[in-house]
């Protein structure tokens, strides 16, 4: 599981230390799943992000390492894994070595079952004292060229703000274009998405929608349609909501966008507002209603949560 957007610089900033530094205050932390041994100090151990993935298989939060002793931790290969060809974002590549155990079992892993997670302090929603709580994810499904960056940028701000962790879909590439040529780096391909882990599947408009017929190709209908399916809140802006009304969701409901009359040819009761919502749905106009859009996407799923 790569495309990660958390970083994960407390994790690894200890792991080129050697091991025989662990009685100098150093603690190794283990992934449950890969067996990656990482190790660190106790400010670093405090201040992880519970919701961080292991940097190396990405299959495991942080808030599920399991504790170990570093003179035991069993390192038999030391790997200086390269994330240069991983498709994660920029900002999580070249994060260094790590060191990677063969096998996760071990002599005394009866006991290493019974170690408590990475001991991070969490705020808000984040966590409990029985462990941390299912993450809060939003999908940003984005056109992979002319996209609107100022719908991209102003929601993911508001969403991440909010204490959401933000994941970039897009088709057939790693990086996307905006209108201004601006790039942000895409996490998943639209393909190849798994919507189980997302709370919201939110839609970024632009140009790129209509140049390149977006709106009719079954990739970008296809999470639409089963978010819908899952019962999930789908939020589109600009032209992004053209997709919905081409994949049948917007018939009979209230909706806007920035051009209207292709909504109204696919069933849509076209509204003159900015930001419409209609049950799970929620369409803006344009740019100019970014902020109020992402807002009222954190409203509605903060409302389900308190619900």
């Amino acid at each position: 599981m790569a495309h990660l957007l958390i970083l994960l610089p407390l994790f690894l900033a200890a792991a080129p230390v050697a091991l025989a530094q662990y009685d100098e205050g150093y603690s190794c932390w283990q992934c449950p799943v890969c067996g990656a041994v990482f190790s660190l100090t106790p400010e670093e151990a405090e201040n992880v992000d519970p919701y961080s993935l292991c940097p190396y298989c990405g299959m495991a939060y942080a808030g599920y390492f399991i504790q170990v002793p570093c003179q035991d931790a069993g390192f038999d290969d030391y790997y200086d894994y390269d994330f240069k060809e991983d498709s994660r974002p920029e900002t999580e590549q070249d994060i260094g070595p790590v060191y990677i155990r063969e096998s996760v079992e071990t002599e005394d892993s009866e006991n290493l079952s019974s170690t408590s997670p990475v001991p991070v302090e969490t705020a808000g929603q984040r966590g409990s004292a029985s462990g941390p709580s299912k993450p809060r994810e939003i999908l940003m499904v984005v056109p992979e060229r002319d996209y609107q960056e100022d719908e991209l940028n102003v929601a993911r701000d508001v969403f991440q703000e909010s204490g959401y962790r933000v994941v970039l879909a897009s088709r057939g590439v790693r990086t996307a274009t905006g209108m201004s040529g601006a790039e942000v780096s895409i996490d998943q391909d639209v393909l190849d998405i798994n919507l189980s882990p997302y709370l919201a599947v939110v839609f970024v408009g632009g140009e790129g929608i209509y140049s390149l017929k977006l709106n009719e190709e079954s990739a970008y209908q296809k999470p639409a349609l089963e978010a819908a399916d899952q019962g999930k809140l789908i939020a589109a802006i600009c032209l992004g909501p053209w997709i919905l009304a081409d994949a049948g969701l917007l018939n009979g409901k209230r909706a806007t966008a920035s051009e209207t009359d292709h909504l109204r040819e696919k069933g849509a009761l076209v509204a003159d507002e900015d930001v419409v919502v209609d049950g799970r749905i929620i369409t803006a106009s344009g740019p100019s209603a970014s902020q109020e859009f992402a807002e009222a996407v954190v409203a509605a799923l903060e409302s389900e949560a308190s619900a």
